[in-house]
């Protein structure tokens, strides 16, 4: 009997070590969400109307907008609780030019662009690129 009791115990033990591993497993596996941050710089003369300007996300094939934000009056704006994915990020500076950036979520839980408006509108108006990040 008492043979058997310890037994019993290695089992219960074993059983429940096999299943902490197998959760934790699972909740490392688990798709977490991501949060896209940015910050809208300009080298000379910010408009005043910098919070009018739309800022957009769209699946990597732009054939979806998943959400629009406004840039707040620090020239911030924050897109958050997003699928781990590529993305597309589209600012506009209104009837001046359309910037587009590659977001790739999949790898980090957090992305803090770097938006340089004036320099990337010369530069990159219409064209797709890959959004320069914070140091």
């Amino acid at each position: 009997m008492f043979n058997g009791g310890v037994k019993d115990q290695i089992g219960r033990s074993l059983l429940l070590l096999l299943l902490c591993c197998g959760l934790s497993e699972a909740m490392v596996v688990a798709p977490g969400r991501a949060t896209l941050k940015g910050i809208i710089y300009f080298t000379n003369n910010t408009p005043d109307n910098l919070q009018e300007f739309p800022v957009e996300l769209f699946t990597r094939n732009r054939k979806r907008k998943l959400a629009e934000a406004r840039v707040n009056d620090k020239h911030r704006f924050t897109f958050s609780e997003l699928e781990k994915r590529k993305y597309l990020l589209k600012v506009t500076w209104p009837e001046r030019c359309v910037l587009w950036y590659r977001i790739d979520l999949k790898a980090k839980s957090e992305v803090n662009g770097r938006i340089i408006m004036d320099v990337d509108c010369a530069h990159a108006n219409g064209k797709i690129q890959d959004l320069p990040e914070k140091l």
